[in-house]
């Protein structure tokens, strides 16, 4: 045949994907045969065969396109053409249990033609974009050994190895056989680093720092620690050479290594010869800028371990050196403190040593607000030790004029000690004087910063002011609030009367500085808690979250807000939709996590280009506990949720994430609060949350929800079942009582839920489950339902016992609003009312060809559905009768002020709350805490069967 020049080849071929485009696989299969049959019998038409038929829906010509597929992968000589190539990787991405004939195609094209860097580089670049660091370690064994000259390749080798030696999912063998391979490359890579000043080095040596840090992590990942300190301290690649080009954070890596290795006395003079206090003043100049707690701590950790007689008082007396030449060192502070502590572990000094210290500490630094938790650090459990240093501070800063600092860290130190290190519950006199002495510094700073200010209107400067230390002042006066009372549950649980006072408490710092990180935070989990979904989106939205923010801290809207806010309040002019509408939000944070798998391996490739290896690594780390992220299954099962409850199916862009049993990384973080706990005890945060931390039983609950759904879905279609149900598992759901990740509605539902799934898969034609096993079904969901028709049943006050137990109560147990308990609780009865109601519409419809249920069971749950999803609507339209009832504004006002009546608040915090909450904005924030309320009872009411 005669050759085919490139323009005719590229329009053959055009011809072939614009069918394969446009559907029409038919026609691309012919035209690749009439082709074939002309005499263009190559293995690139072959491939693309192959693949056509792969993709055919037809079931014979499926299996086919994998079988010539496999053929071209194992035929000889081995496919060297990239094209083709490529063609076949394609398919074999996309088949099950074909890892290694993948990784074997593109390796032995590479030994075919080991000259081709397009090859070698394709062959790389495939399998470290898949994770097949083993095929992507041999790549680069291959390129370093075929293309010498290019010396990124040999760190590419040594990259890998460590990847391998360094991967869970690595066997033991592998570990030890690349981790050592990673080692001796790195150190042959530094021992030919030339010493002195010659300049040449050879091609595989050493050049840069990010190089030198990845010898120091294989070395650290090996143990390798004493090698890594006589590394950091040769003189060609060492802390003065020119590869480190006084990098002072390989001061901290030396460091890291010393403590790590255990080497006490080597680390010990590390930091005495780097903080000894030179007489030159360019060096103590530069001396400042080495002060790093990392070194110093490293100093306090060789003072506890060597066991040589006064040396505690050695490295006291050494630090206090340091301290004279650089007084505000926090870092040198700490580290005397420490030692002295170690000094008294060891005998070798007293209690009475470690006060006074205490107060210098506090001289030279009570007027930062980092001061109260270094002191609660060194002192904690002691208790005396505490009351002194808070008595010191009143004493000796109380009339500061330097600003309101040092008091605001003995406020804190008032509500760690006296408050949350109460052996039983702090009094309602402590909690109002505390809260008093807060505003009321509050207020007089503020004052104090007005006359200063006398031409800027607060209005004019509120928008740009950001975050000031007296701001903490109004979120411990919220935190001192929100202490928890005993239910009748015997569990802790904060009042609700509290939540409002301290939510107006935080409104009323949000105007004064409406960018606080730790107001607004606080405030959503506030909201969310008192039942106001819409204020807990509106007030998130101002905390502007990007990002890997939906990974760290989201979750502190998001959990159980499908249970609580599902609906969309009104808009909002000039606000995204995620500002107001749930399901936008949810759908805001998952496109985060779909746009960083873009993002992390774009970053990663450039990283490994670009030779910062410790970087990449990390990115690497990241991308795994994003795809793998617990916030990301959470999202997705409560996105689908929230699109159920609101009407409409649930969002088939999420059913991979929904159905995924695989093992979750947890990165939620909760520092952001504010905690002044006492040492040892639960931080602040978790006395405000919305239920139990979600974790693993939850997952497997909210999967039986969704699984459920999907099969009545199914049935709906008249599709076949999918295998992936497996009733089984069912059972294991409820085996986990050690892992309390529920609330008590949560966990009923998951029961009924998995009985509704085993009904709903009989239905669908599944033959695991017995005629006797299905009454029982049955009969559980149907007592259960009368049970929760004796909980929703209103008396003649118009309450039920769920109303009384979860609504705001503004006095006389009168029900004044909804909480976040009641929003939950109804919610999660709508959802199985819900599948309820569809599963005995489906088992009722005529013609079906689905099992049947008992006729008198299906009629009798019918019923008894419709009547719970009434009697919701009846309770929910009470309690909405409760809110817009005269007298509740007021009510809601004078308790922000006065208290909760049946425990009265101290006429010193009523006066100072008064003074500072304006009287309007309290009453626009209690209006728009009803507003919230009846927007959230509405959303109850739009639920439908």
């Amino acid at each position: 045949m005669a050759p085919i020049n490139d323009a005719v080849f590229l329009r053959r071929n055009n011809q072939i994907q614009d069918a394969i485009d446009g559907q029409n696989l038919k026609q691309a299969l012919q035209l690749i045969e009439k082709r074939m049959k002309k005499g263009e019998d190559t293995r690139f038409l072959k491939a693309w065969k192959a693949h056509i038929l792969w993709r055919h829906a037809d079931e014979a010509h499926h299996k086919r396109g994998i079988t010539e597929t496999l053929e071209l992968c194992n035929a000889e000589p081995p496919t060297t053409e990239i094209d083709t190539l490529d063609i076949l990787f394609k398919t074999l991405q996309k088949l099950d249990g074909h890892a290694a004939t993948r990784s074997s195609l593109w390796e032995k094209a590479a030994k075919a033609k080991p000259q081709d860097l397009e090859l070698q580089g394709r062959w790389f670049t495939y399998a470290f974009e898949a994770n097949d660091w083993k095929s992507a370690q041999k790549a680069a064994m291959s390129l370093q050994k075929n293309f010498p000259k290019d010396r990124k390749y040999y760190f590419w080798a040594i990259f890998l190895s460590h990847l391998i030696a360094t991967d869970d999912a690595s066997s033991e063998i592998d570990r030890k056989l690349f981790g050592t391979l990673a080692y001796r490359m790195i150190s042959k890579a530094a021992a030919d680093v030339p010493a002195g000043n010659q300049l040449l080095s050879p091609p595989r040596a050493i050049q840069t720092s990010e190089e030198l840090r990845l010898l120091l992590q294989i070395y650290e990942n090996q143990g390798r620690n004493a090698e890594a300190v006589k590394i950091l301290d040769s003189e060609n690649v060492g802390l003065t050479s020119r590869i480190v080009q006084n990098d002072t954070a390989f001061l901290g890596f030396k460091a890291s290594n010393l403590a790590a290795g255990k080497m006490w006395e080597e680390g010990m003079s590390f930091v005495r010869n780097l903080y000894a206090v030179p007489d030159d003043e360019d060096k103590r100049k530069a001396l400042r800028e080495l002060d790093d707690w990392n070194i110093w701590n490293l100093l306090v950790k060789a003072t506890e371990n060597i066991k040589t007689p006064g040396i505690a008082l050695e490295t006291v007396k050494f630090v206090e050196k340091f301290i004279e030449f650089s007084p505000k060192s926090r870092n040198a502070a700490l580290a005397r403190l420490d030692s002295i502590i170690c000094g008294i572990n060891g005998g070798e000094m007293t209690e009475e040593d470690l006060l006074p210290a205490c107060q210098k500490y506090i001289d030279s630094h009570i007027h930062k607000l980092y001061a109260f938790n270094d002191i609660r650090r060194i002192l904690r459990h002691n208790k005396n030790g505490m009351s002194k240093m808070l008595k010191y501070i009143d004493e000796t800063y109380g009339e500061d004029e330097k600003g309101s600092v040092p008091m605001i860290n003995a406020l804190k130190l008032d509500y760690c000690l006296n408050i949350s290190g109460s052996e039983s519950k702090a009094s309602n006199q402590k909690i109002d004087d505390l809260v008093a002495r807060c505003m009321k510094l509050y207020q007089t700073a503020k004052e104090r910063e007005k006359a200063k200010k006398p031409n800027n209107s607060d209005q004019g400067t509120s928008s740009t002011i950001e975050s000031q230390p007296i701001d903490d002042l109004c979120v411990l006066a919220a935190m001192a609030l929100l202490q928890p009372a005993e239910t009748r549950e015997t569990e802790a649980q904060v009042p609700d009367t509290a939540l409002i006072r301290a939510a107006s408490i935080l409104e009323r710092l949000c105007r004064d500085s409406p960018h606080n990180y730790q107001a607004l935070l606080l405030l959503v989990r506030v909201y969310l808690l008192l039942g106001a979904g819409s204020l807990a989106l509106s007030t998130f939205s101002k905390m502007s979250v990007k990002q890997l923010q939906y990974e760290t801290v989201s979750h502190i809207l998001f959990t159980r807000l499908a249970t609580i806010h599902p609906h969309s309040a009104p808009p909002v002019e000039g606000a995204e939709y995620k500002d107001f509408d749930p399901l936008s939000a949810f759908v805001q944070g998952l496109n985060f996590f779909r746009n960083s798998e873009v993002n992390t391996m774009r970053f990663r490739t450039a990283g490994l280009d670009e030779g910062t290896y410790v970087n990449t690594e990390e990115i690497i780390e990241l991308r795994r506990r994003l795809s793998t992220s617990f916030n990301r299954r959470m999202y997705a099962l409560d996105a689908r949720r929230t699109q159920r409850l609101v009407g409409g199916d649930h969002m088939a862009r999420y059913d991979e994430l929904a159905r995924d049993k695989s093992s979750t990384v947890d990165s939620r973080k909760f520092g952001a609060f504010m905690s002044c706990e006492f040492i040892d005890k639960p931080e602040f945060e978790e006395r405000v949350r919305l239920g139990p931390l979600p974790q693993t039983n939850w997952l497997a609950s909210a999967r039986i929800t969704d699984q459920l759904f999907s099969v009545l879905k199914d049935i709906a279609f008249q599709r076949p079942l999918t295998p992936e149900i497996d009733l089984p598992s069912l059972e294991a759901l409820f085996i986990s009582d050690a892992e309390n990740d529920q609330t008590e509605a949560e966990k009923e539902a998951a029961k009924i839920h998995a009985d509704l799934l085993r009904v709903a898969t009989f239905m669908a034609g599944s033959k695991m489950t017995t005629s006797e096993q299905l009454d029982a079904a049955l009969g559980r969901v149907e007592d259960w339902l009368e049970s929760k028709k004796k909980d929703l049943a209103l008396n003649e006050a118009i309450t039920s016992s769920l109303i009384t137990s979860t609504a705001v109560s503004l006095g006389a147990d009168t029900p004044a609003g909804p909480t976040w308990r009641y929003l939950h609780s109804v919610f999660v009865l709508l959802e199985t009312v819900k599948a309820l109601s569809q599963l005995v519409g489906l088992a009722s419809r005529k013609g079906a060809k689905t099992a049947k249920l008992p006729k008198e069971r299906v009629e009798r749950l019918s019923t008894l559905a419709f009547e719970l999803y009434e009697m919701i609507r009846s309770n929910t339209r009470a309690l909405k009768q409760r809110v817009s009832a005269s007298g509740v504004l007021s009510s809601l006002v004078d308790l922000v002020i006065q208290g909760d009546q049946s425990a009265k608040s101290e006429k010193e915090v009523q006066d100072i709350l008064e003074a500072t909450l304006d009287s309007s904005s309290v009453e626009l924030f209690c209006g728009s805490l009803m507003e919230s309320w009846e927007e959230a009872l509405d959303g109850v009411m739009r639920v439908k069967l």
